[in-house]
């Protein structure tokens, strides 16, 4: 084992090593899980007499503040993979957070934009520019980033494919490019085709979420955020017939389980499958 650091010093040098190869957004939030925890267990603790119980008790102490089980979740993801990381660097030699429960998460089906209400809300956005990755959103069923990091040298415009970097998952996918992303990709190109970026306009994430629920209040549906969009997107397809492995693909989910969430979206549906097995006319 190296020479004992302190929680401090060892967030600093992980911060460091992080933004160098994960998303902006990604970094501010293994910094913020690090201050919150140190906040909680002191900022000067040597690494090595951090134990389980500082860990049970930080998520204790998140929860009766009053934070959301999934943001306590978020944070304990953030802190299990920097003191994973602080054990390949030979800081210590057991993850404190190996054998910890987040607090438990009641998973409510997905909030949704209805099919036949997309084209409204979309219309409804003044801003053109606004309106192109709105429209994206919905077309494509994308992440935030996943978007507004697309470079025109990512599209293929003979394949009809555009390619993801997918950080999370430290790989590139490549998805078809169907005729709503298609018309919005052209007028995107005759607007602001002159660029590296297909969105060059946004260079902060936070604030296209900030701006996309304006717009959503203004429309009505203050609940939503812009993660729906991409629920919205996935909502449609399956009300639409769509199969749910080839929603999986379309979405870059890497196993069914993560889609199943949008399988029982669709009572209607379901009805008229139940329907589907006769034997007595």
């Amino acid at each position: 084992m190296t020479e004992e650091i302190t929680l401090d010093q060892f967030a600093q040098e992980y911060i460091e090593y992080r933004q160098g190869v994960v998303m902006r957004a990604t970094a501010l939030a293994d910094d913020l899980a690090l201050r919150k925890f140190g906040d909680a267990v002191g900022h000067r603790t040597p690494l090595v007499r951090i134990r389980p119980k500082d860990g049970d008790q930080f998520m204790s102490r998140c929860t009766r503040a009053g934070l959301k089980a999934t943001s306590t979740t978020n944070l304990y993801r953030h802190l299990h993979k920097a003191f994973e990381t602080a054990m390949l660097w030979d800081h210590i030699t057991e993850n404190p957070f190996s054998n910890l429960k987040p607090p438990r998460i009641y998973k409510r089906p997905p909030q949704y934009i209805p099919l036949e209400e997309c084209a409204a809300f979309v219309r409804g956005i003044e801003d053109h520019g606004k309106r192109m990755l709105v429209t994206a959103y919905l077309a494509t069923g994308r992440r935030r980033c996943e978007l507004l990091d697309l470079r025109w040298q990512d599209i293929d415009w003979d394949r009809s494919e555009y390619v993801v970097h997918v950080t999370k998952i430290h790989r590139d996918l490549v998805f078809p490019i169907n005729d709503l992303f298609h018309e919005t990709l052209v007028e995107q190109c005759i607007f602001e085709g002159g660029g590296e970026r297909v969105f060059p306009r946004w260079k902060n994430p936070d604030s296209v979420t900030h701006w996309v629920k304006l717009e959503l209040e203004k429309a009505g549906l203050g609940h939503l955020h812009l993660h729906n969009l991409r629920h919205s997107y996935a909502c449609g397809y399956i009300e639409s017939g769509g199969d749910i492995y080839v929603l999986m693909k379309l979405l870059g989910h890497s196993v069914v389980t993560t889609t199943m969430i949008y399988a029982d979206v669709s009572r209607d549906r379901i009805a008229t499958e139940a329907n589907r097995v006769r034997w007595m006319q």
